[in-house]
């Protein structure tokens, strides 16, 4: 460092994203301290304990090119703990499932025309090796899509992504968004003929928190500070100068590092003039998941897409057809999402009406289902869990600088058009790692 006296940066946080920055922070010398308001690190990858053995609260995947994450999870010495293996996916359409993975699947994929499967295949394939998406941000994906594929393939295929997921904001979302989904996917394809593989950590993001904190924790410089909601980030004459903890004194810092959501970000810092009104100007949709430890496999995929009007949610993820996770003894881990604005009436149903709504679709999907398979079951709600990428968002990306001295932000808004992944964390965390370095004065 510059300076002789180590500087001290806060970071608003515990995240991916967060303890990330702090890993690249200490190792330079940094004084810092990561508070969070939970009682225990991951947020959104975070991890919930099942007979004491840490399972994902929320489903994670990782994809051949998220260069970002494999190359930290190697820095990190994990590179045994990750693995590559291929895994299924299906269609529930109306009544009936079709795989979807392979060139052979689409052909026999009868909810759309003939044609309009070979313009799916050739619009996946372009998409697959396009690099250039700025001229896709300027226009809708709803009618992008319709236009490369057909409108019935739309319908079997895209609409329920678009429709269920973003609800009243369906037909504004960019067409850049929807591009990166596809190209991201389709890239851990095995060939043009194989099925895609996806990457898992050993015991899920859990292995990722558990590698990060031991390294931080090696360091002198590093503190860690949970069940601390943050009150106030105090700022003085366009400084920053810390933060306030209820019922607490001020926390001083030199640098402080907001990973919460944009949202709360705003209740914690004072207006700041145009900026603010930008972050302000972001819509979010908030996340709800069940989560259901059953006796055996669901079904045999990774991931059913799910296309049906009975049905309220757009796809089940069954990650132990991916990660089978041996520790849990037979064990079989399914994931329903629901993300849903602060006005959808579902958002404040009970934890019991979302199981009692979970099990019925998921008898209209497999009739022989039965809650006596259920070993366990949770529910997990998050707010403002994804941000709403509309029609030129690409102008909408917050500024990692704020325009105080010494704040800094980082938030999903800012992977666009990049969809909420591990990688995309990391990235960022590495990032603002970087400018906040700058700020107080770390070699580069």
């Amino acid at each position: 460092m510059k300076n002789e006296v180590a500087k001290r940066v806060i970071i608003i946080g515990a995240g991916i994203t967060g303890l990330t920055a702090a890993v690249r922070l200490v190792s330079q010398g940094c004084g810092v301290t990561v508070v969070d308001s939970s009682s225990s690190v991951g947020g959104l990858a975070g991890s919930v304990m099942v007979d004491g053995i840490p399972v994902d609260r929320y489903y994670h995947f990782i994809c051949r090119e998220d260069n970002d994450l494999v190359n930290f999870v190697d820095e990190l010495g994990l590179e045994d703990k990750l693995t590559w293996r291929e895994a299924g996916t299906s269609c529930f359409v109306n009544g009936k499932t079709y795989p979807f993975n392979t060139p052979q699947d689409l052909l026999k994929f009868d909810p759309a025309p003939f044609l309009q499967r070979i313009r799916f295949g050739m619009h996946v394939a372009i998409s697959q090796f396009r690099k250039n998406w700025l001229s896709l941000d300027r226009i809708a994906a709803k009618p992008w899509l319709i236009g490369k594929i057909g409108r019935k393939a739309y319908d079997a295929i895209w609409d329920p992504l678009l429709r269920i997921k973003f609800g009243e904001f369906h037909d504004q979302i960019s067409a850049a968004w929807i591009w990166h989904r596809i190209h991201r996917v389709s890239r851990s394809r095995a060939g043009f003929f194989g099925m895609n593989s996806y990457g898992f950590l050993e015991k899920g993001c859990h292995t990722l928190m558990e590698s990060m904190l031991g390294k931080l924790h090696q360091f002198e410089n590093f503190s860690l500070v949970l069940d601390s909601k943050v009150s106030r980030i105090r700022i003085e004459n366009n400084n920053v100068k810390g933060i306030e903890i209820a019922d607490k004194d001020l926390m001083e810092a030199d640098c402080v590092i907001s990973t919460c959501s944009i949202p709360q970000f705003l209740k914690l810092a004072y207006p700041l003039g145009q900026y603010s009104a930008s972050l302000a100007s972001i819509d979010y949709l908030n996340v709800i998941c069940v989560l259901l430890e059953i006796d055996r496999p669901f079904s045999n995929n990774f991931w059913l897409n799910v296309n049906d009007p009975r049905i309220p949610f757009n796809g089940i993820v069954e990650t132990t057809n991916l990660n089978p996770r041996l520790d849990l003894k037979g064990g079989r881990l399914v994931y329903i999402p629901y993300y849903l604005s602060r006005n959808n009436p579902r958002w404040s149903m009970s934890d019991s009406q979302l199981m009692d709504e979970s099990f019925s679709a998921l008898k209209l999907i497999r009739p022989d289902f039965s809650e006596s398979w259920v070993m366990k079951k949770y529910v997990f709600r998050d707010l403002n869990a994804q941000a709403v990428c509309k029609v030129g968002f690409s102008k909408k990306i917050p500024d990692m600088r704020t325009p105080v001295n010494g704040l800094f932000i980082t938030d999903s808004a800012q992977y666009y058009p990049e969809d909420r992944t591990m990688s995309a964390s990391v990235r960022l965390g590495m990032r603002v790692a970087g400018l906040a370095g700058q700020e107080v004065g770390l070699e580069s």
